[in-house]
């Protein structure tokens, strides 16, 4: 297993040789790269994100991939984090044209992973308010799960086609636009409604934490072959908040790096090695309190040094 970052998620966006080089000077062995345009031009850049995805596609591979290997790291995965279930028609389709071009990308990095939210049309409360059924007119899950299969099944085929795997972000909230994806009943549904060797996850448990999802060991094992990809972050309950604002308030759990936060990482190494798992471990450094490059390479080493405890 390697461990590495993403590369803009908590980290100071520096040019990708920049950021490859302090990288490997910390001892990180992964890049998840972010592109497209939910990210921000670094520097004078003319394109979102640490990649020009057009300039990749059209003989700009070989740049990036020996700028990665000069340092001595491999790219775990591409992540254009998109909402490709937006209720507008013509926005998906804009959505869907960077995303074909991210799994164009991909191929031509040779790249077998590409990480993005399922994505949501009716925000982050799709099952409707909390305890009102199946039938209420705010549950929107059916219309969900039907959209996502008109929008998932082509790019599953086209994603196949070129090598790549999607693995989709478990975070529920999706970047403020909501996401299917984000607990085991969901993923249940999205296999069955898209059924693509192609679609599976993009692990990151700190999400079930505050889900009161238990048992995450467990969790990994029964999805084991769905997890393509895994996110390195952590998730700390603030109970205090909690005792005064019962899980409808807002404040009463932060994100932490793992080394930080409530989980125990070695069962939950433990069970990514029965399931034979051997891909990437990057760190989602969004800890209020240690954002960084430096603050993510410590993190990344803490649980480096937890894995051969791992039982």
């Amino acid at each position: 297993m390697k461990f590495g970052i993403s590369t803009l998620v908590g980290i100071e966006p520096l040019p990708l040789p920049e950021l490859a080089r302090r990288a490997s000077e910390l001892g990180l062995e992964s890049l998840e790269i972010n592109v497209g345009p939910t990210f921000q031009p670094i520097g004078d850049a003319a394109y979102p994100g640490h990649l020009d995805l057009a300039a990749v596609t059209h003989g700009g591979a070989g740049a990036v991939l020996d700028t990665v290997g000069r340092y001595g790291l491999t790219i775990s995965a591409l992540a254009p984090m998109i909402n490709l279930l937006a209720p507008d028609p013509q926005v998906r389709a804009e959505r869907s044209a960077v995303f074909r071009q991210a799994l164009d990308a991909c191929q031509a990095l040779g790249v077998d992973t590409i990480v993005t939210y399922a994505g949501s049309a009716s925000g982050m409360y799709f099952w409707g308010p909390p305890a009102v059924g199946p039938h209420h007119p705010l549950n929107k899950l059916d219309e969900n799960l039907q959209l996502f299969k008109e929008v998932y099944t082509p790019l599953a085929d086209y994603a196949g086609e070129r090598g790549v795997r999607i693995a989709f972000e478990t975070a529920a909230r999706g970047g403020g636009q909501g996401n299917l994806a984000h607990a085991p009943a969901l993923w249940d549904m999205l296999f069955d409604a898209a059924p693509s060797p192609a679609l599976g996850l993009s692990f990151d448990p700190s999400h079930l934490v505050w889900l009161h999802v238990p048992n995450i060991p467990d969790v990994v094992r029964c999805y084991g072959a769905r997890i393509f990809h895994v996110d390195g972050k952590d998730t700390e309950i603030l109970r205090g908040k909690l005792a005064e604002q019962g899980i409808l308030g807002n404040g009463w759990w932060r994100y932490r790096l793992p080394g930080c936060g409530d989980l125990d990482w070695r069962p939950i190494l433990s069970a990514l090695r029965d399931v034979g798992y051997t891909g990437a471990l990057d760190i989602e450094n969004e800890d209020p309190l240690c954002l960084g490059l430096a603050g993510a390479a410590w993190s990344a080493n803490y649980l480096r040094r937890l894995l051969p405890e791992a039982r």
